[in-house]
């Protein structure tokens, strides 16, 4: 493929590389980047890897989960590079404080995500592939190098995490295929599933049924959401990642069409928003009508109103696109 040519002539022109994602990383966003930087130091470049939010602990076991570096703990210092990839991030915007890294510089994007903006000078984006870590797999695959261990490794979790193990309409043939390559090198899938999906604290679980206790919906029943507030993760001891796969509970409510996951952000000045779509309503467009965006299944955005407020825009929002799907088709 062209693009991927065009993205390792410019890797092999520089030697520095800056590596970036979307806030709140999950399992595709911080697999990739590792995956990434593997490759490019094979080929023998200097890289650094710098997000806003930290790795999750559920996928810290993944190789090299700790030279992910923190925004926040560079206390000004001058990052020295040549060239920005930017992957699993459909707006410079979602890469959060990273942004004020970049200064003009070439910018490589690596994105899946159909409401990608193409922001980069070079853009390779490709809403068929199932997760960037797909496309990771490829661009080794177009080079001389030959995927190690630990990078099939981070692919693996990348492709897991963001098709729910292997259970959503993103999951295709050539994804199987290409887990069951991976699946050659040394990786124990009893194992990882157990790390991502089966090492919960007792606390996460007694947040978990606070929320199924708490869960809302519209009258129709068409529409099911559930909030996370700062009080109730001090409470419970706990921190932002430990629920991010509460919505795949919520997601089995049968009869729900369209479930959202309200999560306050750390300084009250906005709630984070996580979509899911169980049928062909399209949750990016409802996600794009607040400055988000992702796939038309699962999508995310940030509204900078109250809890409350939020509650409210959203349910008027959902519940117009919910009726809209059940009018007439051309």
């Amino acid at each position: 493929m062209m693009i991927r040519k065009q993205i390792l002539d410019v890797i092999k022109k520089h030697k520095r590389f800056l590596i970036a994602g979307h806030v709140n990383p999950e399992g595709d966003a911080i697999g990739s980047q590792l995956a990434m930087a593997n490759l490019l130091k094979m080929l023998d470049k200097k890289v650094r890897i710098i997000n806003t939010d930290g790795v999750p602990k559920n996928i810290m076991f993944i190789p090299g989960a700790k030279s992910v570096e923190l925004f926040r703990d560079l206390k000004n210092e001058k990052v020295e590079y040549e060239v920005a990839i930017i992957l699993d991030s459909p707006t410079l915007d979602r890469i959060g404080d990273v942004k004020q890294l970049l200064n003009g510089k070439y910018i490589i994007n690596i994105d899946h995500h159909v409401s990608n903006r193409e922001f980069g000078n070079l853009n390779w984006v490709d809403p068929r592939c199932s997760s960037v870590g797909e496309m990771i797999y490829d661009l080794f695959k177009s080079s001389d190098m030959v995927i190690d261990d630990d990078s099939a490794l981070c692919v693996y979790v990348a492709i897991m995490t963001d098709t729910g193990s292997f259970r959503y309409s993103n999951t295709t043939a050539r994804t199987h295929q290409i887990a069951a390559e991976l699946l050659l090198y040394d990786i124990d899938p009893k194992q990882v599933y157990e790390y991502v999906y089966e090492t919960k604290s007792f606390n996460t679980f007694k947040l978990l049924a606070e929320v199924l206790a708490n869960l809302k919906r519209t009258d129709d029943a068409k529409f099911i959401w559930f909030k996370v507030t700062n009080e109730m993760l001090s409470r419970n001891k706990l921190t932002a990642d430990c629920c991010e796969d509460f919505i795949a509970f919520v997601r089995m409510i049968d009869g729900a069409e369209v479930v959202a996951f309200l999560k306050e952000m750390d300084n009250k000045s906005g709630v984070k928003v996580s979509f899911r779509s169980k049928t062909d309503i399209d949750v990016n467009k409802i996600a794009e009508k607040f400055g988000g965006g992702g796939h038309k299944a699962a999508s995310g955005c940030v509204i900078e109103k109250s809890m409350d407020e939020a509650e409210q825009m959203l349910v008027s929002v959902v519940e117009e696109a919910i009726r809209k799907n059940k009018g007439p088709k051309n």
